[in-house]
């Protein structure tokens, strides 16, 4: 036998021993575990026996047949609880990465370590562009433009990378620094250049307004989250020191987000009376309920659309069923369970998102896989598709019935 081949036979020999050595010492815990009689009551389920020897099963096949070797068993694992979360076939639950974790938590929050820039690919090319930049925020500072092209991250090429992955080499701890290699089209040829940013917290802006014509005010929230209620009310502050006359309220295409910042908003507005109930496998139902500390006396009109879901459809049609104002536009998009992000962090690792219930309007009705119709049904016929522009007829239709309002 050749000294390569002892050798081999050796290291076999002490992997199997670390591999059995290991499943004694997990019989150990968990007979120590039962004696105690703390171990978990699903522990001993059929299902999590079967799961394991399918896991098994498919592993030893991956590792004798499967041709390439560039997945690690981290991922693998990962996919593996991604897949059981799946098997729920529940469109709207699932299971996070801590990568994904993270990015999901900065969107529900509002806030996030990053550079104030808009990333977006050319689905035809698959090239990454500068879509949108901040105005004062850390890129536009450093010199970063809409249309630069995305060529390298701290000098790692991007082109195989998914736009999550990308996300995260952008979004270093704040006061770190993040190099971006850009091409920018300059007179007849492009022009590679290299862009320091230091990255800072940024607040996303998701409430934008204005004054229209007749002393109308308008507001668009574009989703919900921790800071839309500060924006909204810093909003409709302004507004009214401009003296509206009443507003227009803009959550088309706005897919929903926090609760909690729904029913702060609603609980500006309204006056003392039931919102939302929230019914729940987990905790019974929940009614949430405006306090009367303040509310908006004068007319409102909402416009939703078909992209407005889950939370926008909850304000709107809250709104509605109170009878506090005139909600315009197209049916919306029909999105009215619950959905709960629960962190993994102390288990195994990432976070999981599951479908724990279901929204009720005051009046009681439910909006999922309904949607809500507008009391004025008016389809979009806008050229330039930017919403709140010039030729934006669902805003003008609005804005005649916010006056109709006034002046009756």
């Amino acid at each position: 036998m050749s000294e390569s081949n002892s050798s081999t036979r050796e290291l076999k020999h002490i992997y199997i021993s670390g591999i059995v050595s290991g499943i004694f010492l997990c019989l150990i815990v968990i007979l120590l575990l039962q004696i105690f009689g703390v171990i978990p009551k699903w522990w001993n389920t059929e299902l999590v026996k079967d799961v394991s020897e399918r896991a098994g099963v498919v592993e030893r096949y991956v590792d004798k047949y499967y041709w390439k070797d560039n997945v690690s068993e981290q991922t693998m694992s990962e996919y593996a609880a991604k897949g059981m979360v799946s098997a729920l076939g529940d469109k709207y639950s699932a299971y996070y990465t801590e990568s994904e974790y993270n990015e999901t938590m900065n969107g529900v929050e509002g806030e996030y370590p990053g550079i104030g820039a808009v990333i977006r690919t050319d689905t035809k090319t698959n090239r990454r562009y500068i879509d949108s930049v901040q105005e004062g925020k850390p890129a536009a500072r450093a010199g970063v433009k809409p249309q630069d092209e995305l060529i390298r991250v701290d000098g790692q090429e991007i082109s195989e990378k998914t736009m999550s992955e990308l996300v995260q080499m952008i979004q270093k701890e704040e006061g770190e620094t993040v190099v971006l290699t850009v091409g920018r089209k300059e007179k007849d040829q492009t022009v590679q250049k290299d862009i320091s940013i230091k990255i800072e917290t940024i607040v996303s802006q998701s409430v934008e307004s204005r004054m229209l014509d007749d002393g109308l005010g308008y507001i668009r929230i574009e989703r919900f989250e921790k800071a839309t209620t500060e924006q909204f009310r810093t909003a409709l502050a302004s507004l009214e020191e401009q003296g509206q006359k009443g507003i227009v309220i803009d959550v088309r295409d706005n897919g929903g987000g926090s609760l909690e910042a729904c029913v702060e908003i609603l609980d500006r507005l309204l006056p003392a009376g039931k919102l939302i109930t929230e019914k729940s496998k987990g905790s019974g139902d929940k009614v949430y309920s405006s306090t009367d500390k303040e509310h908006f006396d004068k007319p409102v009109v909402i416009l939703i659309n078909g992209n407005s879901a889950s939370a926008s459809e909850v304000f709107a049609g809250t709104l509605q069923d109170r009878g506090a104002a005139v909600v315009t536009g197209t049916k919306s998009f029909g999105k009215g369970i619950v959905q709960t992000i629960y962190s993994l962090e102390n288990s195994c690792g990432g976070g999981i998102k599951l479908t724990t219930g279901e929204y009720l309007l005051p009046s009681g009705r439910s909006i999922h896989e309904v949607g809500l119709t507008p009391d004025v049904e008016v389809e979009y016929e806008g050229a330039t598709k930017k919403l709140g522009a010039e030729d934006d007829n669902q805003l003008r239709k609005a804005q005649e019935i916010l006056k109709a309002q006034i002046e009756g």
